[in-house]
């Protein structure tokens, strides 16, 4: 797993905090809010640095689909949030297509750089 890579999971991990978080400090003075933005903003600037080398389609894709995904786990393990059958075929749904991106992005852009190579 590259250096990226490890930035990318980064960024969905303090995603998943600062969301759950977000949820934690609602009714809270404002001055606790405050830290779940801070920790939005920490998550955006994880992801700028996985943006340098994983296509932007793919980082994306796993930073905001994994964070949806962990969100819901997040959701049912700490506020005791039903996860449905059907929610959690979503889920895997978009995990799947996740995958999907991932694997076709990755072998278009192979194509590419052994036509250019060829060219």
């Amino acid at each position: 797993m590259s250096f990226h890579w490890l930035f990318l999971l980064a960024a969905i991990a303090v995603e998943i905090v600062a969301t759950a978080a977000l949820k934690s400090v609602v009714s809270e003075p404002w001055l606790l809010t405050a830290l779940p933005l801070a920790l939005i903003g920490l998550s955006f600037a994880l992801l700028s640095v996985a943006l340098r080398v994983i296509p932007m389609a793919v980082a994306y894709a796993v930073w905001e689909g994994l964070g949806i995904v962990g969100i819901a786990a997040a959701g049912h393990l700490l506020f005791g949030e039903h996860l449905s059958p059907g929610r959690l075929l979503a889920l895997a749904a978009i995990i799947a297509g996740i995958v999907l991106l991932e694997r076709g992005v990755g072998h278009g852009a192979e194509e590419g750089d052994e036509q250019g190579r060829l060219a």
